[in-house]
């Protein structure tokens, strides 16, 4: 099969015979070498067999009828382009015949290269077969990344978030179905929207972060707070979609099956009075929500309109939601008849009850935030995350798989063969100072990086360097590091 159209070619017919005659025979001719070479492979055909080597046959006369492609350099590489251009129509369509010709193709070019060296046609047509598989074929159960059960993914999500356990088991959990809207598009299963409810750095992006890592669907972050109901002014509904569609290798059909992670949703949740009296925020949410449902929305692409269904996509809103709980209070107020009132009127504390939130959340209470009531009731699952405390986040600098203070270690590793040590007391004083900060977390990485900045420039140029010790006194007055190095007086490293 490698050398397809080179045999065809050399089968051709006198040209004394009839055009028809010669096409009729043509396709005998081509029907009957792939069919040898299947035999050549498999010592049992079926009825299906056959039938996807119709289809072989056919993606032949598509390159063969292709004027751009030059004659004298057709080859098994341009049927596996066809196959593709198949594929990302529809792979409901022409998966389970490509499937098939994938696995032959790769038989026939494997005995090709028996007893010799793989020569380059043969390498870049396996490859090709790898690409073609792991895109289109092997999205069911036998691709392990999309298969993981909601206990695999927490347990990986484990393994670099700190706590969190109610928003690790809804992101899991909406994950997981996710995958199985995807392997089985003739199923209707209920909607997944899942909301996480945190304070700024609390893991909310991070545990997406990683749920990237952990499976092959294309993911998206996005800031929806600049939203604009208008498309002429700001980004708008269809920028996320696009955005998607890059993520996705420009892949419709991955697209499709892609996740949107909406961060900072709840600033639409309050009013955007626009010049003309119209609260935008409303309209944006209105937008939104038909991408929720699932509809076909209409993009703009290098000036090609491309149509992308949103009906299997997994989206995943977050935000602080700051006063929710307030809310909550008057939600019961009202429903026990007692007097008091809330509103954007109210004060709103700093430091939201998030235990009093997690227990009574509810849909109302949202629509009473702000959110429209078809928006709200689209929301599936809502989890609350915890407001990082002390503890927590001297956990977050040393206990994940990767955690900063690991990196800082390798680092001066790799460039001094250092061995950096941190003392708890330094590690406390630094989620001290990242407490005071409201972005949470987050704040971790600008501490350690101001800690540790100049003891990563001195540090290569130090002979001899054996060890770095950072204590409190460090971190807190910015002394100078402990330094100990073989036999010799060292400068400071902040001198």
């Amino acid at each position: 099969m490698i050398n397809i159209f080179r045999e065809m070619d050399k089968k051709k017919q006198p040209v004394q015979t009839p055009l028809w005659k010669q096409a009729e025979q043509e396709t005998m001719t081509v029907s009957e070498y792939i069919l040898s070479r299947l035999m050549l492979v498999n010592d049992d055909i079926r009825n299906a067999d056959v039938d996807a080597l119709g289809y072989l046959e056919m993606l032949f006369f598509r390159v063969k009828d292709d004027t751009r492609i030059p004659v004298q350099s057709r080859s098994l590489m341009h049927i596996l382009d066809k196959l593709n251009e198949d594929l990302e129509y529809s792979v409901e369509i022409f998966g389970q015949r490509a499937a098939y010709i994938l696995d032959f193709l790769e038989a026939d070019t494997l005995r090709h290269a028996v007893d010799k060296s793989a020569n380059e046609p043969e390498r870049l047509i396996l490859g090709r077969i790898l690409r073609l598989r792991y895109l289109y074929i092997h999205t069911d159960e036998e691709k392990s990344k999309t298969a993981y059960k909601p206990r695999e993914i927490k347990e990986y999500l484990d393994r670099f978030v700190i706590g969190q356990r109610d928003a690790k088991l809804a992101v899991s959990t909406a994950v997981y179905g996710h995958g199985k809207r995807v392997r089985h598009p003739e199923e209707r299963f209920a909607p997944d929207v899942v909301l996480l409810i945190g304070p700024s750095g609390c893991g909310k992006t991070e545990i997406m972060r990683r749920i990237r890592e952990i499976t092959d669907y294309p993911i998206v972050f996005t800031d929806v707070s600049s939203l604009g109901a208008s498309q002429y002014r700001g980004r708008h509904k269809e920028d996320i979609l696009l955005e998607l569609y890059e993520a996705s290798g420009r892949k419709k059909n991955l697209a499709e099956k892609g996740i949107i992670f909406m961060d900072e949703f709840d600033k639409l949740m309050l009013p955007a009075v626009s010049e003309r009296g119209v609260n935008v925020h409303d309209d944006v949410q209105s937008q939104l929500l038909t991408m929720l449902e699932g509809a076909e929305v209409e993009l703009k692409c290098d000036g090609q309109q491309l149509l992308l269904d949103t009906s299997r996509m997994l989206f995943v809103l977050a935000g602080a939601f700051q006063g929710l709980d307030e809310y909550i209070r008057t939600d019961k107020r009202e429903k026990s008849n007692i007097p008091g009132s809330i509103g954007f009127k109210a004060v709103l504390e700093k430091d939201m009850n998030l235990d009093y939130i997690r227990d009574n959340i509810n849909h109302e209470v949202l629509m009473k935030y702000g959110m429209k009531r078809e928006l709200a009731g689209r929301i599936s699952s809502i989890a609350v995350l915890e407001k990082l405390d002390i503890d927590d986040m001297i956990r977050i600098l040393t206990e994940p798989e990767d955690s900063l203070v690991q990196r800082y270690e390798r680092e001066l590793k790799l460039s001094s063969g250092a061995e950096l040590i941190i003392t708890d007391d330094a590690l406390n004083a630094i989620a001290e100072e990242a407490l005071k900060s409201a972005v949470g977390a987050r704040a971790l990485q600008s501490v350690l990086g101001r800690v540790l900045g100049r003891v990563m420039y001195k540090a290569p140029g130090i002979k001899g360097l054996k060890r770095v010790i950072i204590n409190e006194a460090v971190v807190k007055e910015g002394e100078e590091p402990l330094i100990e190095a073989e036999g010799q007086d060292v400068p400071g490293i902040y001198m």
